[in-house]
């Protein structure tokens, strides 16, 4: 019992790393390996360019959508200041286990610098958090609209989940319908707000806005990435877009290394029972990460230099 408390971290990560390895694998050996290879070789350096830019900017909105709740708190830190805290906080999420790292070190760089309350901070990360979640379900029921896709007149896709194709047979009728429940989450986040962070309820309507404007800017990477893939589309930009948003609730669950493993077990069975082509599916799923792990590479400076963050701000 002593062994596992004492090294319950390490062995927390070994978990997550030996899931992403194990999820990868099993990919790997269910769809063609080479075909993908092939995929991210050819690729359009232009488009992929394009992709990482749009990508980079979204992150910059975040940083701003942020921003727009720590005035509520109240903390005054300036645009360049916050843009760099949340670049670091990027790269303490995407380099330690757990996920939530960079937000633990935002925290304590803004009670320290701020003497803020950290009750409110961890409130208001978790408010930003939740906006962003809400805004891909929001997304998801929107284009479920758009896929027509009998699952009834189908059998199970080679390695599918019969329990899952069962359940997505009984929802199918329904999938119409999904759209009921865009006010519902937005309403819904803001009765949260009005609850457990009444401070920040100003600001909701302008942060949802925002959220709305980042999704949008990392959907538009992402059929960036399938193009320069030379993916054949045919109009099933929406069916790659609904995975890429599900890929992106499924690697917020905290079982993996960064989610990596299970954005690519979503995008293959997700391809297979949508008709989609399997290995440029995953690749896209590897290329993003990618390019937000690359991304979040230029917030490493302040994690050695975090005093540089703040050297112009005034903390009085």
């Amino acid at each position: 019992m002593k062994f596992l408390q004492k090294y319950s971290k390490a062995l927390k990560l070994i978990a997550k790393i030996a899931l992403s390895v194990a999820a990868l694998y099993y990919v790997f050996q269910k769809i063609d390996f080479q075909e993908t290879i092939n995929a991210v070789t050819g690729i359009n350096i232009w488009f992929l360019l394009l992709a990482i830019i749009l990508y980079a900017f979204s992150q910059v909105i975040s940083s701003y959508r942020l921003n727009t709740f720590y005035r509520y708190v109240p903390i005054k830190i300036s645009v360049v200041a916050n843009i760099k805290l949340y670049w670091l906080g990027m790269f303490y999420n995407m380099f330690l286990p757990g996920g939530v790292g960079g937000d633990g070190y935002k925290i304590f760089l803004l009670n320290k610098n701020y003497k803020t309350s950290v009750k409110r901070l961890i409130g208001t990360i978790f408010a930003d958090r939740l906006s962003g979640l809400a805004v891909i379900v929001i997304y998801i029921c929107a284009l479920v609209y758009f896929i027509d896709y009998d699952l009834g007149k189908s059998g199970v896709p080679e390695g599918g989940i019969k329990l899952v194709h069962e359940i997505l047979v009984w929802i199918n009728p329904f999938l119409n319908y999904f759209v009921v429940f865009i006010p519902i989450i937005a309403v819904g986040y803001y009765i949260y707000l009005r609850l457990f962070s009444s401070h920040l309820v100003p600001a909701t309507w302008k942060v949802f806005a925002l959220s709305l404007i980042i999704q949008a800017f990392q959907m538009f990477s992402a059929i960036l990435i399938l193009k320069s893939m030379g993916t054949e589309l045919s109009g099933m930009e929406d069916d790659y877009l609904f995975l890429f948003f599900l890929s992106s609730i499924m690697s917020a669950i905290p079982i993996s290394l960064g989610g990596l493993g299970l954005r690519e077990v979503t995008f293959m069975f997700g391809s297979q029972y949508l008709g989609l082509n399997e290995d440029h599916a995953v690749a896209l799923s590897l290329i993003f990460y990618l390019i937000s792990l690359f991304i979040s590479l230029f917030g490493g400076y302040y994690a050695y230099n975090p005093s540089k963050i703040f050297k112009n701000e005034d903390l009085n």
